[in-house]
């Protein structure tokens, strides 16, 4: 993988690198792929159900969901550590289904990070190439390009144990040794779960931006929505082995497909409320009918769902706003906690029980005036804004 410096962007600054970079990637498809655990046992985990789709040449895919989605099982049968139950997955045209991992060519890095501390930091990297056997020559070669891709150029020089470099470095040691052999797929099972915060948004861009110079087909995998949403250029979100939804952060966030979906790219609140009308529903407990934008109906009112019917309002804490004065259209609560978080002040907000039994977020972009942890206000929801559901278990 001879990559020129003077190609390499900064992080922050990719842009356009395919017209620089000729570096053949796969497209990664999922046909019909299902897992079964146990399956002649008396109680078989079906924990992948029918999952079909395609991850695009030289995309950076995010595999997204609560904890025994199915996430890292569909990571390990696609890198054959798993064996899957039926189905296919092929890398380009050819169907690695049964094909060992041995054979597979895939880069993979832990969230362990898996170095060895009985290494330098030189033959981590460099493992993966003398198991190949690749002459001495060639192995320095690609050692210190990929090095000065993730950014250890000085590190190198020195040379020590994994054990003496900070947590980020001993990340991109890692992800430096996956990508040393031109892997066709890497894959990032939780990569950043053992960094601090700040550390974390920083491996973020550091990660986009090697994932980007190399064009490496990727897929990442996380249980953290904001590390997704930062990271991936498309998501797949996973409930109990079923792809729920796929699409862009942005669609995702501004367009889900159902209530779990909505909730789980973002927060939501959830309001029990009576279909009234195309578009309208009244909140329950409340003579508060509100009016939502089409595109925002995520069922179709014409197939079985009569006026009257039970659905979820689901309104984003910027959706909400708080008054401190009594209006109609508000919905009376106590304010529990006030966050003071930069760009908006956050309210979470209880309301009167025959409205909600679990509070509620409202993100208002200034300090209410005169309104105070304890204090009575009334929550309003923005005309047209919010969402309707039908409903669903949320968790």
């Amino acid at each position: 993988m001879h990559i020129p410096a003077w190609v390499l962007p900064q992080a922050g600054t990719v842009k356009n690198l395919q017209e620089y970079l000729p570096i053949m990637s796969l497209n990664l498809t999922y046909t019909h792929v299902n897992k079964i655990f146990g399956e002649q046992s008396k109680n078989p985990v079906h924990a992948l159900k029918d999952v079909s789709f395609a991850i695009e040449p030289g995309e950076l895919f995010c595999l997204l969901g609560p904890s025994g989605c199915g996430k890292t099982t569909l990571l390990r049968s696609t890198a054959g550590l798993e064996s899957i139950t039926d189905g296919q997955i092929l890398y380009g045209d050819k169907d690695m289904t049964l094909i060992p991992p041995f054979r597979r060519n895939i880069g993979m890095v832990f969230q362990s990070f898996a170095l060895y501390p009985h290494m330098n930091i030189f033959e981590n990297v460099a493992y993966g190439l003398r198991v190949r056997k690749t002459p001495d020559d060639i192995v320095r070669k690609k050692v210190t390009e990929v090095m000065e891709l993730v950014g250890l150029t000085e590190e190198l020089k020195r040379n020590p144990s994994p054990t003496g470099l900070s947590g980020g470095q001993q990340q991109r040691v890692a992800i430096a040794r996956a990508l040393v052999y031109d892997p066709d797929i890497l894959l990032l099972d939780e990569p950043l779960a053992n960094l601090d915060a700040k550390l974390r948004r920083y491996m973020r861009a550091e990660i986009r931006r090697i994932q980007k110079a190399t064009n490496i087909t990727t897929i990442f995998v996380t249980h953290d929505q904001e590390e997704a949403m930062a990271i991936g250029d498309r998501l797949a979100v996973l409930r109990k082995g079923v792809v729920e939804q796929i699409g862009s952060s942005n669609e995702l966030y501004t367009r889900p497909n159902n209530a779990f979906v909505s909730n789980f790219i973002g927060k939501m609140n959830f309001f029990n409320a009576k279909l009234t009308g195309q578009g309208k529903a009244t909140i329950e407990g409340t003579q508060t009918e509100i009016s939502v934008h089409p595109e925002n109906v995520r069922f179709s009112t014409n197939k079985g769902v009569a006026n009257g019917s039970s659905v979820l309002l689901g309104a984003r804490p910027e959706q909400l706003e708080i008054c401190k004065e009594r209006t109609s259209e508000g919905i009376r609560g106590t304010v529990q906690i006030i966050q003071h978080l930069g760009q908006f002040v956050r309210y979470e907000v209880v309301l009167d029980a025959s409205v909600s039994e679990v509070s509620m977020e409202i993100d208002m972009p200034y300090m209410v005036e005169g309104v105070f942890e304890r204090d009575s206000v009334y929550v309003k929801v923005k005309e047209g804004l919010p969402f309707l559901f039908l409903p669903e278990v949320r968790n």
